[in-house]
């Protein structure tokens, strides 16, 4: 005897279950509109998912260097926390690493920043500024003790260890940019991936998207 509303109020709504206060939603009138046209809905649907979530990402939060995702969702914290488990664990993000929160039907799901710096890319940009140095440092010691360059010896070896310094400084912030990145990309196709299939969240609105931009973004 329990009403639909009433059910949703306390539970998760059940796999592949339109949500009443989503109807009408842009992303799904978009699908609507590319099945009709004789497009498969589900490439459709997560494509537009995924750039949706990607829209209201911020790689870098200036506040505090938190990767921030945020979209909508008819769970409340606890609920969303446990259904979006699975998907930071396949991305390999340790538990201690993100939060959600959930507000008026809004969620915000935050990495911090150690977490999203600890991808591959930046792990193999970390030991190749160990090797670019290391190699900088030996031959400059070389060209010191075996004055290879004479006179010059002194001023060669520091020039060296300068350049060597500086390079592995920008490959290692390179590395650092392609690694946020990357792990941004996998969470938006992965949180699309998740909202195709349970319809349990939605990427942010059209306004609330542009919205959530960085500042630096312009």
């Amino acid at each position: 005897m329990s009403t639909d509303s009433g059910e949703r109020g306390g539970a998760m709504v059940p796999a592949g279950q339109p949500v009443d206060g989503w109807r009408g939603d842009e992303h799904r009138l978009q699908v609507s509109a590319a099945e009709e046209a004789g497009l498969r809905a589900g490439d459709v649907e997560l494509e537009l998912y995924t750039e949706g979530f990607k829209a209201g990402m911020v790689l870098q939060d200036p506040s505090d260097g938190d990767l921030v995702a945020r979209g909508r969702t008819v769970l409340d914290d606890e609920q969303l926390t446990k259904s979006l488990k699975p998907v930071l664990m396949f991305l390999k993000i340790p538990r201690d690493g993100w939060r959600v929160r959930v507000h008026d039907g809004e969620f915000e799901l935050r990495v911090d920043s150690r977490a999203a710096q600890a991808g591959a890319p930046v792990i193999d940009a970390g030991k190749a500024v160990l090797q670019i140095w290391l190699a900088a440092a030996l031959l400059g010691v070389a060209i010191l003790q075996l004055q290879l360059l004479g006179a010059f010896s002194s001023s060669a070896a520091a020039v060296l260890w300068g350049v060597g310094l500086l390079y592995g400084s920008w490959q290692l912030r390179r590395g650092m940019v392609s690694g946020r990145a990357m792990l941004g990309a996998r969470l938006s196709l992965g949180l699309a991936m998740h909202a195709r299939e349970e319809q349990l969240i939605l990427p942010p609105s059209g306004p609330a998207a542009g919205a959530l931009r960085s500042p630096s973004d312009g």
